[in-house]
């Protein structure tokens, strides 16, 4: 709570004047965190659980979902201990404030496969109580299974694509997520799976507009974008990537979701150097402060393909730059060693890949990083 507050008259609808009108991110974080202050002290139970809700949903799509790792299970004892709470004026949709937890304990399940920090069996509980939870309040699994498909596809192929064929058997229901995601994930599936036609077909309505996603006119469509994008990148097709890489950029929005400039790099790197450079000058701090382990992988196995591919394209065994004291290997020269760049990435990736894959008790992500390193040339490491 900021100080100047502490004197004033508690209203619940100031605080969140306050923050809506905060930039999205850590900012707008800071002024949720001081609203669910505010409730505490109050004992506005209503307001202590929305307050909540509102720092999951800005973790997630303007952060980096560590933020909800420890808040979402404070909304959950507070749901347990008063389970007749009433949803604010501002839950529109929601019949009570445990309607609302359980949308949001989906994007928990989903986070949960991307913090090795979670024990699996902590994760798998998670998915139990989830379960117990929808069930008891009237709604189906299809949810659960879907949220499984995901967390299992780095775990087991088998129980990966069970968990989707469950998904797709049973109806939507009131807890189900927008029809549009849905169907970009079930688009993704298929892609996966060797079916680009089913895959096209599916996406249809999505391509057109005929079906889109309440969190912003275009997310579906950018959403699909981004499949077809990495689709291409995994068969190597970097030509036909750059074609979704540019439409990405060009319809770029805030949200973190779209904003792959990893991929992006990756892309460029394969059929224009210098944008990919110039990628990376401009992102490499922000990639440095990223805390979401799944992320940290991911960025850092591209910048590392993304160097030695540089290695292998020019003569000289060095680069100029502009990077600050910050950077672990900083050199006031501004002179760096693209092997020294190429093994402090590397590493980073391998470090993050051991602790998911120990974590998930199989060696996914290992062969995933080994797999993008052979895709990029013969550099040792």
């Amino acid at each position: 709570m900021y100080e100047s507050d502490r004197d004033l008259p508690y209203d619940p609808q100031t605080y969140k004047d306050a923050y809506d009108e905060m930039e999205h991110g850590k900012i707008r974080m800071s002024g949720i965190r001081s609203a669910i202050e505010a409730a505490d002290a109050h004992q506005d139970t209503s307001y202590r659980i929305y307050f909540r809700l509102e720092l999951c949903r800005e973790s997630v799509f303007y952060g980096d979902g560590l933020d909800m790792m420890v808040i979402f299970p404070q909304a959950l004892a507070i749901i347990d201990q008063y389970p007749d709470t009433e949803a604010t004026v501002h839950e529109l949709g929601y019949s009570n404030s445990l309607d609302h937890i359980l949308w949001v304990y989906k994007w928990m399940l989903e986070e949960c496969a991307d913090f090795y920090q979670v024990p699996l069996e902590d994760c798998l509980k998670f998915f139990e109580d989830f379960k117990k939870r929808s069930l008891a309040y009237g709604y189906n699994l299809r949810p659960y299974y879907y949220y499984k498909y995901f967390f299992y596809s780095d775990i087991g192929k088998q129980l990966s694509t069970e968990a989707f064929h469950k998904f797709e058997e049973l109806p939507r229901d009131g807890n189900c997520d927008c029809e549009a995601c849905e169907q970009n994930s079930i688009v993704n599936f298929y892609l996966k799976n060797g079916d680009p036609e089913r895959a096209a077909r599916l996406a249809e309505d999505i391509e057109h507009f005929r079906l889109t996603c309440g969190h912003g006119d275009k997310g579906a469509w950018l959403r699909l974008k981004k499949q077809y994008m990495k689709y291409h990148m995994e068969r190597g097709e970097y030509e036909e990537a750059e074609t979704y890489c540019r439409m990405m950029e060009r319809h770029m929005t805030k949200d973190k979701e779209y904003q792959r400039w990893e991929d992006f790099l990756w892309c460029y790197a394969n059929t224009n150097m210098g944008k990919a450079l110039q990628i990376y000058k401009a992102h490499w701090k922000e990639w440095e402060q990223e805390r979401n382990p799944s992320e940290i992988f991911d960025v850092n196995k591209n910048i590392a393909c993304f160097f030695k591919k540089l290695a292998k394209e020019q003569t000289k065994k060095t680069i100029r730059l502009p990077l600050d004291a910050s950077f672990p290997l900083y050199d006031e020269q501004g002179c760096y060693l693209l092997e020294d760049l190429f093994q402090y990435y590397y590493n980073r990736a391998r470090d993050v890949a051991r602790r998911f894959d120990q974590r998930n008790g199989t060696s996914s992500y290992c062969d995933r990083l080994a797999a993008a390193l052979k895709s990029g040339g013969d550099l040792d490491v």
